[in-house]
């Protein structure tokens, strides 16, 4: 592999990056492209491949250049809401989050919101029908929202 330098080679009717093998007939040389197919090319097509000449001088490595990376922004709106939707909630989540509810009370949560226009609650009171549930203290605590 450390000998690989020397071997590379570029074919100057195609252009193309070659690794040289041998020579063949004393005209031709065995070379191999970078697919690995291997083919015969006469050895005056064939110069030392220079790597500071070429296109490939003339592009800047962007592995070299380093950029500035920018600053996350400050976020206004939280990143995640911990708090429970209840039109949307399932009545296993609702049991599991809300603190007081068992998974029978919130299958009556989600029955009494299938009964409403819409299927849908349309304010935070219409809770209230459910029994057994602090929903004042759930509302003052932040836990629960309609959307």
């Amino acid at each position: 592999m450390a000998n690989e330098t020397t071997n590379l080679m570029q074919d100057q009717k195609t252009g193309k990056l070659v690794e040289f093998i041998g020579v063949h007939d004393k005209e031709y040389a065995m070379v191999r492209d970078g697919a690995g197919a291997v083919s015969y090319v006469t050895l005056d097509q064939l110069v030392p491949y220079d790597r500071d000449k070429g296109r490939l001088a003339k592009i800047a490595n962007p592995a070299l250049e380093v950029e500035k990376e920018e600053k996350l922004p400050n976020t206004v709106v939280p990143q995640e809401d911990i708090r429970l939707n209840m039109n949307t909630a399932t009545a296993e989540q609702i049991a599991k989050r809300l603190p007081g509810v068992g998974y029978t009370t919130a299958k009556r949560i989600i029955e009494l919101k299938m009964s409403l226009s819409g299927e849908r609650f349309s304010n935070l009171k219409q809770l209230e029908n459910i029994p057994r549930v602090n929903w004042e203290q759930l509302i003052s605590d932040d836990m629960i929202f309609i959307a």
